[in-house]
């Protein structure tokens, strides 16, 4: 695998004018990243930015990923993936955009999950997603966010619904997968039903074939920590599992910090600590 981070933890920085996207670059070739995931929610870089962080990033050896911040049931999301898709393929062919399914569906008081409605919708649509990126010859990874990854079958349904679904109506398109955030599963403030480590590795077990893409932070009791730690899903277990079945880009994303020193020490501390517990020796 190789280890990578998002420029979302640089989040107020970049925003703030404290450094710029190019900066990132020279951090992550400092830092000894091999990817970078550049993070444009609401795709406001323009394609000549893109186009320069990737020149900048490639030169550097240093892969780059794509992601935006979608959602399938606004208006407008259509035009939104377009621009996304066109900025995603300049970081080369078979390159990774970060996308969603359609978190405004998950906002009403109490819901679990997604209708069953909203799995047939969401299906339905990312397949039209997936052609579209084909013809750009890019690879879509769908991350969860407020979704479980599994429903009861019956009153609630997750992410993993939606790929039964995709499997049930003429497969799984080839270049649509998951962005998998282990720690997205138990985080209690975002998750609508947050899991256990048991049922995240079961997740693993049956869906891996599917991960595109990983994302990596830590929770404890549920929060997430503003710096990789020992955590509610165990890392050596999360990575001796990981490993056996994926052998992609795994992006840091500890929450952001104000400043651009506090952003670069929670990532020192980060890395300490992934060197300390013996889990570099999973990255190439």
């Amino acid at each position: 695998m190789r280890l990578g981070f998002t420029t979302s933890i640089f989040a107020k920085p970049l925003a703030g004018g404290e450094v710029n996207i190019g900066g990132l670059v020279e951090f992550a070739e400092e830092q000894g990243f091999a990817a970078v995931e550049l993070r444009d929610e609401a795709v406001s870089y323009s394609v000549d930015e893109v186009a320069d962080f990737v020149k900048d990033a490639k030169a550097k050896e240093i892969e780059v990923t794509y992601a935006i911040k979608n959602d399938m049931f606004e208006a407008g999301d259509r035009d939104l993936f377009a621009r996304g898709v066109e900025r995603a393929a300049l970081c080369g062919e078979g390159a990774i955009l970060r996308m969603l399914a359609a978190q405004s569906a998950l906002g009403e008081q109490g819901k679990k999950g997604y209708s069953r409605e909203d799995v047939e919708r969401i299906a339905e649509t990312a397949r039209k997603y997936a052609a579209t990126a084909a013809l750009k010859h890019i690879g879509l990874a769908m991350e969860h966010a407020k979704e479980p990854l599994f429903g009861d079958g019956e009153t609630y349904f997750g992410l993993a619904d939606i790929f039964a679904e995709l499997e049930a109506t003429g497969g799984v398109p080839a270049n649509f997968g998951i962005t998998f955030d282990s720690a997205n599963a138990v985080f209690t403030a975002l998750c609508k039903t947050p899991t256990t480590q048991e049922k995240v590795l079961e997740f693993l077990a049956t869906h891996n074939q599917y991960i595109a893409l990983v994302h990596y932070k830590t929770t404890v009791g549920g929060k997430v920590t503003p710096v990789i730690t020992d955590a509610d899903i165990e890392n050596e277990v999360l990575f001796s599992q990981l490993a056996k079945v994926y052998d992609g880009i795994v992006c840091l994303e500890i929450p952001g910090a104000a400043g651009l020193s506090e952003c670069h020490k929670n990532i020192d501390e980060s890395l300490n600590y992934i060197r300390k517990m013996g889990l570099m020796g999973y990255f190439a």
